[in-house]
């Protein structure tokens, strides 16, 4: 095939994956006899472009994702013999940080300036304390294994090899999260007055109307110019299997699209299907179309994992490993330079300390790193005092299992044009009488922002109305409930990172730099050991020279 045409297959498989998702635009190449490698000039085609584009709600780097990693066993295993190294920050980067240099033989210390290792790595069970700023709540969750809250990181991907690999070596148990679920909810506050839709229903007539649609442009020859006349046969085919059209290409409605009153009496509903919605009521809902995508995305595509009992169970177990080196409650209060290495000082119960060591990772988020005294490079600490963090924020109330005895919905999300955005059901302890939701999980800068500064009371009471738009038993079922706004957690400051960094990936002398912020996956705990990884090889690096 010349290259014009293949130029405009490239361009028309483009226009599927854009319209109707990267599983549309797959099966397409499929039947044109493409392989993910048979377009353009990208060795990994147009199809593994498309899906790099497909998640809304991602704080990757996409435009790193060809730098390859460092890794353990890439190190020699007497790199560190006679070297000294003092960590900042007990997170999952400055724990990975100890537990891998001290097997390279480095002497290692770990400073944390709370009363607990794991950082945002925190699960919330009942009688735990949640201290903000300007706040203290306490969990009042029932005393049961099942009943927690996990604030920060709450689902593991698949392919986050490094952070499944510890929990393997840790022994860390681990069940599916359920991260998309047709049977879940899309709010509007506008389309079908207000009423929300079942996932399903929409995804259906998105995937019919679309298909319909360019079953359509290919009948009235409008695509000859991308498409051989082979082409044109098989799309069509593909076209009433993707969409579930008539023989005549007409989307006339689906049992994909379930049946009135299934979301209440389940199996029973199988004779009044559901008639079709219109397009243009539903594709003008931009944050429907991205919450039907979101799965998509490279770190949100199924299968989905937890640790059972806790995300804490990887943080705790990681501890173990390295509580001989770990000091607790100890606030860094400067980090200075030496002729050979650094002096870091720091304060515990009242007592001013110091230690000095060859090397310092420096896993502190910036919020709190930029108001702490130092003597780094001019342009490290210009990067420090411009970085930016989410103000994301998360809410959970103990209730009843109604989405799973109303609604048959069993883990997964509901989306909503609310400023609570996302509705989160409990994928543990599936059909027991009380569960843990997740109300509210807000990460826009304005909403996020505004649950900030309320009260936690005053973020229940609005969560709770803004619930009862979704389900109508939400008032009066979901209860205890408890928030964790991330701008307010003393020396955190922030959910995750957003700026970009490149100074910060560099040494300031013998300082490193890691932490999830710093990563090619920030937001996520896989990201945190990367960016360990890469100041391990830094560090190494230099022990070498």
């Amino acid at each position: 095939m010349n290259d014009k045409k293949n130029i405009a297959r490239r361009k028309f498989l483009e226009s599927i994956g854009k319209a109707a998702g990267s599983a549309a635009m797959l099966r397409t190449m499929a039947v044109m006899g493409l392989s993910l490698s048979g377009c353009g000039s990208s060795s990994a085609g147009p199809a593994a472009e498309l899906m790099t584009v497909t998640n809304p709600v991602s704080v990757d780097d996409s435009n790193s994702s060809k730098l390859k990693s460092p890794r353990p066993g890439d190190w020699n295993s007497r790199a560190g013999i006679g070297k000294s190294v003092v960590i900042l920050g007990a997170g999952i980067a400055g724990m990975t940080s100890a537990y891998e240099l001290q097997k390279l033989g480095y002497t290692v210390s770990i400073l944390e300036a709370t009363n607990r290792a794991g950082g945002r790595n925190i699960t919330i069970r009942s009688g735990d304390t949640v201290t903000e700023l300007s706040s203290t709540q306490t969990c009042l969750f029932d005393n049961n294994a099942e009943l927690y809250f996990n604030p920060g990181p709450a689902r593991i991907a698949h392919h986050h090899e490094f952070l499944l690999g510890y929990c393997r070596e840790f022994g860390v148990a681990l069940e599916n999260f359920t991260n998309d679920n047709r049977a879940a909810l899309l709010h509007s506050s506008y389309a079908f007055n207000g009423k929300p839709q079942v996932a399903k229903t929409i995804l259906a007539d998105t995937r019919g109307d679309i298909s319909e649609l360019l079953a359509l442009a290919i009948n009235q020859n409008s695509l000859d110019q991308y498409l051989t006349s082979d082409d044109k046969k098989n799309i069509l085919n593909a076209l009433k299997i993707t969409g579930d059209l008539d023989n005549s290409y007409n989307y006339l409605g689906t049992s994909r699209a379930g049946y009135s009153g299934q979301e209440i009496s389940g199996s029973r509903e199988r004779g009044t299907a559901i008639t079709p919605n219109k397009l243009q009521e539903y594709i003008s809902q931009s944050g429907w179309q991205s919450a039907l995508s979101f799965s998509h995305g490279i770190n949100q595509q199924p299968a989905m994992l937890q640790p059972k009992g806790g995300m804490d169970k990887i943080g705790i177990a990681f501890a173990s490993k390295i509580s001989s080196y770990l000091t607790l409650e100890a606030v860094v209060k400067q980090i200075r330079k030496t002729a050979n290495g650094v002096k870091i000082h720091y304060e515990k119960n009242g007592v001013l300390s110091e230690i000095d060591a060859d090397y310092c990772i420096c896993t502190i988020p910036t919020t709190v790193l930029k108001n702490i005294p130092n003597d780094f490079s001019v342009n490290h600490q210009q990067e420090i005092e411009q970085f930016q963090y989410s103000s994301a924020s998360k809410l959970a109330f103990q209730s009843r299992r109604f989405w799973e005895q109303n609604y048959n919905i069993y883990g997964g999300i509901s989306w909503t044009d609310q400023p609570m955005r996302q509705m989160w059901y409990p994928s543990n302890g599936l059909g027991s009488s009380s569960g843990i939701i997740v109300g509210a999980y807000i990460w826009s800068s304005s909403a996020a922002n505004t649950f900030t500064d309320q009260t936690p009371q005053q973020r229940i009471l609005s969560v709770l109305q803004q619930g009862n738009n979704l389900h109508s038993e939400y008032q009066s079922q979901a209860s205890r409930g408890i928030s964790v706004a991330w701008k307010n957690i003393p020396y955190q400051l922030g959910a995750y990172g957003l700026s970009s960094a490149s100074v910060l990936l560099t040494p300031d002398e013998n300082i490193f730099f890691a932490g999830e912020h710093l990563s090619i996956i920030k937001g996520w705990q896989e990201g945190a050991i990367l960016s360990s990884y890469h100041a391990i090889n830094e560090i190494v690096k230099k022990s070498s020279t």
